[in-house]
């Protein structure tokens, strides 16, 4: 197998743009799935007062493996930064979900992200919505955790906490793209 048939599963081009091949995976309409492949982390285990303290909404923090950020719901883009580090998706059932990565990098200014979606977009669980540079990241002296919460946890009766994984890495559950994370009843 040559060289670039082993990348071409990698990435495909849409409109000379280079977009990272969508992840698949069963979905359900209340159901939030891990955005990223990595370690799972309790929200108040996240260095940041905002987000630690839910006022950003409720859900988790993963420590990623890799840089391409997946729509971890199916629904509609309704709210993306111009810094291009956090992407809101309204779902069908009314959740907000806001995926955020990294802490204080819109100090960034965009720098080290690149986004795939715009506001309005129709997207899929598993699209690609954005990759970023994690040693950039580090480099500017920021955290690289992708945070991914229900911003309007009010609007449902219960949010249900479901990350979970048989497979530890320091204690902490490792989960991949797709794997249930949230449940909004």
């Amino acid at each position: 197998m040559g060289f670039f048939s082993k990348i071409k599963g990698v990435t495909h081009n849409v409109e000379d743009v280079e977009t990272p091949v969508p992840a698949m995976f069963a979905t359900r309409n209340d159901t939030v799935y891990a955005p990223i492949s990595g370690m799972l982390v309790s929200q108040k285990e996240i260095n940041d007062e905002v987000i630690s303290q839910g006022l950003l909404g409720q859900g988790y923090g993963v420590l990623p493996v890799g840089n391409v950020v997946y729509a971890p719901v199916n629904g509609r883009v309704d709210v993306v930064t111009v810094t291009n580090h956090a992407i809101g998706i309204l779902t069908d059932n009314g959740a907000k979900v806001l995926v955020h990565v990294g802490l204080d990098t819109i100090k960034m200014d965009g720098k080290g992200f690149k986004r795939y979606v715009e506001a309005g977009d129709i997207v899929a669980a598993g699209q690609p919505i954005l990759t970023f540079d994690g040693e950039a990241i580090k480099a500017a002296g920021h955290d690289d955790v992708v945070t991914c919460v229900v911003s309007n946890p009010q609007d449902f009766d219960s949010i249900e906490l479901t990350g979970s994984s048989n497979t530890l890495l320091g204690g902490r559950p490792l989960v991949k793209v797709g794997d249930p994370l949230m449940v909004t009843k």
